[in-house]
């Protein structure tokens, strides 16, 4: 006999929808569970067949890996709806908290800045381009940039180091390059240092405008990082 299509798509259709009714039991069965929270990772790895939002799997697994979780979980025991309702409470605590942080870093480093910027000048008072000269064994091409700087403040310094960027005529970045610079300067002391070599890779944009921009042509930006002071003292944008 042969059978209607109208009654193998009803059948397929009851099927499916006995296949979901029994996801959603296991789902709902699960979130009803109660565990103690000391046996928590073991009893997540028996359910591994229940399937649940992406969102909830992930937090769940993330509680399993927290080695603490029993000591800050708020009852020796929870349902699984209770432990996905902490975790979402803990995960927008941690959050905020982490943006707090993030903001005081800002400020702090802001404030920083502020210090340091007044306290060092750096000019860049040589620019000079060195092909490749096989017959005195110098197999490929250089850029030559010799830097002065100069102590601002009244604190000796030790050694310092930080950002320069060069700019073209427009603002826009040409080179940067960060410095570490181990020169003892007292106050008001100006002192230049040996050429630093720069390798050229002819592939980079930033090689070939840094080799072909005339010196007069180009601004040099300096950010100063961190300032090590005679005196052992110690000025930097990074965290403590």
């Amino acid at each position: 006999m042969r059978v209607p299509r109208w009654t193998t798509s009803l059948a397929c259709a009851g099927l499916l929808g006995a296949v979901l009714s029994g996801c959603r039991s296991r789902e709902h069965a699960f979130r009803a569970t109660r565990v103690p929270v000391v046996r928590f990772d073991s009893v997540l790895k028996t359910a591994d067949s229940v399937r649940l939002p992406l969102a909830d799997a992930r937090l769940l697994l993330a509680v399993a890996a927290d080695s603490t979780f029993d000591v800050k979980a708020p009852h020796d025991t929870m349902t699984m709806t209770d432990i996905l309702a902490w975790a979402h409470a803990e995960q927008a605590r941690k959050a905020q908290v982490d943006a707090a942080a993030l903001a005081a870093e800002r400020a702090r480093q802001d404030s920083v800045r502020k210090l340091l910027e007044p306290l060092l000048v750096v000019t860049v008072v040589k620019k000079t381009y060195l092909p490749r000269n096989p017959d005195s064994e110098q197999y490929e091409d250089y850029i030559s940039l010799a830097f002065a700087y100069q102590n601002k403040g009244e604190k000796a310094i030790r050694a310092f180091q930080g950002d320069a960027t060069f700019l073209d005529t427009f603002g826009d970045s040409i080179y940067s390059a960060h410095l570490k610079v181990d020169l003892p300067l007292t106050p008001g002391q100006t002192r230049r240092e040996p050429a630093r070599i720069v390798r050229v890779n002819p592939f980079r944009v930033a090689h070939q405008r840094l080799r072909d921009t005339p010196l007069e042509k180009m601004k040099l930006v300096w950010q100063t990082s961190d300032i090590v002071f005679a005196d052992g003292n110690r000025l930097s944008l990074s965290a403590p």
